[in-house]
């Protein structure tokens, strides 16, 4: 099995001694979510600009995104590879404002064919200076493990400069999949016709998007059966009823490992879904195997517990609920509000059937490569990662922490947590 490598670049600011800029894990580099910060006075000097004329130079925010880039090649360079075989990037700004100026420096810095590509606005950063933070995953090529661009003629362009899908090995990473056109914003069979009752907006907007991503996929030499791991990206929370009732069209069985995220918005307006894709290539030796355990709580919606592929453990993001809702332990009592700490709990629960599922799929938690947690308050930050430390011996794995707009999937959870881990 692969080994898993912490990598901590000389003079690299980090939040906290035990914070973990990027892994190697085999011939695969994971960063954490990074951004342009000293994490001391917002903003990373080197970023900032001369604040007397502040209109001389780059705009701020291609400043911001030149130096989180440079951030992420040095993570890179000291796991052994370079930002050009970065095979999936996610960026989540706080605004449409910044996706430009982003954009602008990333087709400087990374040659096509680019990493696929996901960019959604959420509620807020741990660091509220910043605009964007950004994760990405690379490989360390090796005889034929080499990255290996997808495109088609079959579905519409993206406008931001990356790949449809990326191929590396047995594994395909699909770029964000969105229900539009490219020219004129939400495709027209994505829409509603408003003279009519028929139809409704997240059924149409889903279907239009999975139809495009099985043919990227076929593409790719892939298909909607070899789906090991989805993100789903939801502008209203209140849509997933009815997405999971086309998601099991699509996925009727063995579906992939799911996880959910509520946005602010999605880079389309009027977008309501976005979707993001880790497959198996058909006819590879890495194969697909859901993942059940009677020892963590059944999936509430459309997925499995998780799914392994090969050296990979997807498990579906975690909430601290089951069928009766947010468990017991994590409930306020509002006559006695102070007695306990909910997110704490929830953490701590959360990890606890993590940690029943991994050993049901053969591995620990303790050898999690990526780790992203949500929250819908970010002041419950400091809680909950102090109950998840006992958690990892062997360091920390690799994070990314959101501020998203609640709810999430269940009323009263306040935090959700998707792993993806390796194996010993």
């Amino acid at each position: 099995m692969p080994r898993r490598e912490i990598i901590r670049p000389e003079g690299m600011p980090i939040p906290h001694p035990s914070f973990t800029p990027a892994l190697r894990y085999g011939n695969w580099l994971f960063t954490s979510g990074l951004m342009a910060t000293d994490f001391a006075t917002g903003i990373a000097p080197e970023a900032r600009g001369n604040p007397a004329v502040p209109l001389a130079g780059e705009h701020a925010m291609v400043r911001e995104s030149r130096h989180l880039l440079d951030l992420l090649e040095r993570a890179c360079i000291a796991g052994g590879t370079d930002l050009q075989n970065s095979v999936r990037i996610d960026q989540f700004p706080t605004s449409r404002e910044m996706v430009d100026p982003y954009h602008i420096e990333r087709r400087v810095r990374i040659a096509p064919p680019r990493p696929a590509s996901t960019s959604v606005v959420i509620e807020g950063l741990m660091v509220p200076a910043c605009n964007t933070e950004v994760e990405l995953l690379a490989i360390i090529p090796e005889g034929d493990f080499v990255k290996e661009g997808v495109f088609t003629g079959r579905i519409p362009a993206p406008l931001g400069g990356y790949a449809p899908a990326i191929r590396a090995g047995d594994f395909v990473f699909l770029a964000g999949q969105v229900p539009s056109d490219f020219r004129t914003g939400l495709a027209s069979e994505a829409k509603v016709h408003p003279e009519f009752w028929e139809g409704n907006a997240i059924d149409k907007q889903t279907r239009y998007t999975l139809d495009n991503i099985a043919i990227t996929l076929e593409a790719a030499g892939s298909c909607m059966a070899n789906v090991v791991h989805v993100g789903v990206y939801l502008t209203d929370m209140d849509d997933l009823p009815r997405l999971d009732r086309v998601w099991r069209e699509y996925f009727p069985e063995n579906p992939p490992a799911r996880s959910i995220f509520p946005v602010n918005s999605i880079v389309v307006p009027d977008a309501r879904i976005e979707i993001t894709v880790v497959a198996l290539r058909d006819g590879g030796t890495t194969q697909k195997q859901v993942i059940h355990t009677a020892r963590a709580p059944d999936p509430l919606f459309h997925e499995s517990q998780a799914v392994r592929a090969g050296d990979f453990l997807f498990v579906s993001n975690q909430l601290a609920a089951d069928a009766g809702g947010l468990v017991a332990s994590a409930r306020i009592n509002p006559e006695y509000p102070y007695a306990r700490n909910s997110s704490g709990e929830q953490i701590r629960v959360i990890l606890e059937n993590a940690a029943a599922i991994c050993a049901e799929a053969g591995t620990e938690l303790r050898h999690t490569l990526r780790m992203t947690t949500l929250h819908t308050d970010l002041r419950d930050y400091a809680s909950s990662v102090s109950v998840r430390r006992g958690y990892f011996p062997d360091g920390q794995p690799t994070t990314t922490t959101l501020g998203v707009r609640g709810p999430l999937q269940v009323p009263g959870c306040i935090v959700s947590v998707a792993f993806w881990v390796g194996y010993p």
